[in-house]
């Protein structure tokens, strides 16, 4: 469920976030820098949706996502997208569809202590490891 991923979170190391990136249709210099720079994930269960605050170098995201309801929000890469956060088990998995008909899927589970968020851009997979704080 949303609390088992529930908490502050550090960027340990990423697995093929560069080409995650450049699927998604980031520019060379937007993902040298996202690569480059450590992270941080807060996330919360508020009332049957997720409050998740992102920081990625200078830029800071903060979202609130009901969980089982569609809803819009902003794709990897940029441009919009429309999907759901669900739970499935210990497991939040988001399923998206980008404005130009692209799917992604993020994952966010608990895996030997640690956060592991799987993201998948229309087949390019990329793993993110997070430390709690």
């Amino acid at each position: 469920m949303a609390k088992a991923v529930a908490g502050n979170w550090t960027l340990d190391r990423s697995e093929n976030y560069d080409d995650f990136l450049k699927a998604a249709g980031m520019n060379s210099i937007k993902r040298a820098m996202a690569v480059k720079l450590g992270g941080s994930l807060s996330i919360e269960n508020v009332g049957g949706k997720l409050k998740v605050k992102s920081v990625n170098g200078p830029k800071t995201k903060e979202r609130e996502m009901p969980i089982g309801a569609d809803f819009d929000d902003e794709g990897p890469g940029g441009g919009s997208a429309r999907g759901r956060w669900v739970e499935e088990g210990d497991t939040m998995v988001g399923t998206f569809k980008t404005e130009k008909g692209k799917t992604f899927v993020m994952k966010r589970e608990i895996v030997g202590g640690q956060l592991v968020q799987t993201m998948d851009f229309d087949g390019v997979v990329c793993k993110r490891y997070f430390n709690k704080k």
